[in-house]
């Protein structure tokens, strides 16, 4: 791994730990990462450094901090059953509250140009959405998130530009769930929707063998770098 833990203060005055990567040169603009319901775990970690090696100033806050710190799950049984209490706990309301706590720390930091965008996975997947719709951001992109239907109202507060990946063979996100989330955000020009016909969920994950897709992770994050650089103005950022 190439980044290291730091502390994030929090609006109510505690702090919080962050997986902070970052690229080659130092300073870049910043990407806000928010993990699947395993935490800041070794394939998060993964992510984040790919994010860094296109030239951004990755942080990957601990999301779930106020339940338990510094979780980091694998994927075995204890860990879904785990992982699976702490989402039901977790409060998206404060979850929101923390991550722009951390957009606005990354924000001032000398090693950030002061352009923003969020991303995520499962449950960081609506949480990049919400970004999307309540932060004050550059763009955002959401994998597979997996609580969206329970925000459609946010959906026409978006105003920056926001991709949303989702993949057919989804058993968080099956038809019934994701139309709605479709329709929600039809006719919203920031909004941009692509569906991988032949992924799962967890296709972008590369600490989970079993889910992960290499070439549709690398489609997938190609239109995100893409918008991305679009956002930021950062030199190189665009798919590959």
């Amino acid at each position: 791994m190439n980044g290291e833990f730091s502390p994030v203060p929090a609006s109510d005055g505690d702090a919080f730990d962050a997986y902070l990567s970052l690229p080659a040169g130092g300073r870049g603009p910043g990407v806000v990462m928010i993990p699947e319901i395993f935490g800041v775990n070794d394939g998060l970690r993964q992510c984040a450094d790919l994010f860094a090696g296109r030239g951004y100033a990755v942080l990957a806050p601990d999301i779930f901090w106020r339940l338990e710190r510094n979780v980091q799950l694998d994927y075995g049984e204890a860990s879904y059953k785990k992982a699976f209490a702490l989402h039901h706990a977790f409060d998206y309301e404060q979850g929101v509250t923390d991550m722009n706590d951390a957009i606005e720390w990354l924000r001032t930091q000398s090693f950030c140009t002061g352009k923003i965008c969020a991303t995520g996975f499962c449950l960081g997947g609506t949480m990049a959405y919400l970004a999307a719709a309540r932060c004050n951001i550059d763009a955002a992109a959401g994998y597979y998130g997996t609580r969206i239907q329970n925000f459609l109202g946010d959906a026409a507060k978006i105003n920056r530009p926001l991709l949303l990946h989702f993949c057919a063979k989804e058993h968080t996100t099956p038809p019934d769930i994701r139309d709605p989330i479709l329709a929600a955000v039809d006719g919203n020009d920031s909004v941009t929707a692509f569906l991988y016909e032949t992924a799962g969920h967890a296709f972008a994950n590369p600490g989970r063998p079993e889910t992960y897709r290499d070439s549709i992770a690398a489609l997938a994050h190609g239109r995100t770098f893409d918008l991305f650089a679009r956002a930021t103005g950062i030199a190189g950022g665009g798919a590959t």
